[in-house]
């Protein structure tokens, strides 16, 4: 935990260069931010795994949830999800308990405040455009 400690103050500058106070995001654990941008909730985190000691960034935005799909139109919905992800640049759609989530996450090795913003605004942009365009297209 303590060598994720140097890597909040990057993240909380990166969401202040977006005019976003870090102080009113923070979320419920240490290492995670959570705020709205357009219709999306988007969540920053910084956190530690076996594969990655030294911790790992990541953004993501819960789009809908799979099970709102009709049946008839689950094929559709999950080509649509994988075609979308050859166009997206350093994020993807993935699937956790059936809820879409659009994701972008690395290593947090070399991470600084400017990619963390450039991250969040990207992220944000797609996932305020594709959380409308899934539902109204599959649900």
């Amino acid at each position: 935990m303590s060598n994720l400690l140097s890597f909040y103050e990057i993240i909380e500058k990166g969401i202040d260069s977006l005019g976003i106070p870090p102080e009113t995001t923070r979320g419920a654990e240490d290492g995670q931010w959570d705020f709205n941008r357009g219709s999306a909730t988007v969540s920053v985190g910084i956190i530690s795994s076996d594969r990655f000691p030294n911790g790992y960034f990541y953004v993501s935005s819960i789009l809908m949830n799979a099970d709102e799909v009709p049946a008839e139109k689950k094929e559709a919905f999950y080509k649509s999800m994988c075609e979308t992800n050859t166009s997206l640049v350093n994020m993807k759609l993935c699937l956790d308990e059936n809820m879409v989530h659009l994701i972008s996450n690395r290593d947090a090795i070399g991470l600084d405040a400017e990619e963390v913003a450039t991250t969040i605004n990207s992220l944000s942009y797609y996932a305020d455009l594709l959380d409308d365009i899934l539902k109204e297209s599959f649900s």
